[in-house]
C-alpha cells in the first residue's frame, strides 16, 4: 500500500518573523579620530618600554585599533620601525676579578660600573642588589 504524494506546501510550515527588536537598538556611533590624536596615541605606542594594550586602554580604544593604525603608517611610510636587536646583542657581560687578600675569603662584593663602585655585604637580598645595579646603570 502506497501513500497519496502531497504537495510540498503541507510539508513545511511557514514562519512570519518580524524584527522589532532591530528597529529599537540605538544606532552604533563611528568615532572619527583627527591625524593628531592618532600620532599622539602611537607616538605613545611605540615608545620604547610601552604596552600598546595600556596606552589603547588610557585613550578609550581598542588595542586592535591602535594595532591597525601602526601597520597603516608603516605600510605608508609615515612611520619607520627600527630592526629589533638581536639577543646576542642585547645581552652584554661584565668582566669579573675575583681578588682574595692572603688567600682568605671575603663576605662582601665589591661591583664596579663605570665611575660609580657598589659595595655589599652577604646579606643583602638579590632582587635589592639587582635593583641598584639598574639604577647605577639607569643614571
Amino acid at each position: 500500500m502506497q501513500s497519496a504524494p502531497k504537495s510540498r506546501l503541507e510539508t513545511f510550515a511557514v514562519i512570519e518573523a518580524v524584527a522589532n527588536r532591530l528597529e529599537e537598538s540605538p544606532p552604533l556611533l563611528r568615532r572619527r579620530w583627527s591625524a593628531e590624536a592618532k600620532a599622539q596615541i602611537l607616538d605613545e605606542a611605540l615608545s620604547p618600554g610601552a604596552n600598546v594594550s595600556a596606552v589603547a586602554r588610557a585613550h578609550h580604544v581598542s588595542p586592535q585599533q591602535v594595532f591597525a593604525w601602526r601597520r597603516k603608517a608603516i605600510r605608508s611610510g609615515a612611520i619607520a620601525i627600527l630592526p629589533a636587536r638581536s639577543e646576542a646583542a642585547a645581552q652584554s657581560f661584565a668582566p669579573v676579578e675575583v681578588a682574595h687578600e692572603n688567600g682568605a675569603r671575603t663576605n662582601g662584593l665589591e661591583i664596579v660600573i663605570g665611575d660609580a663602585t657598589i659595595r655589599v655585604g652577604s646579606e643583602v637580598a638579590p632582587a635589592f642588589l639587582t635593583e641598584a645595579i639598574r639604577a647605577v646603570r639607569a643614571a
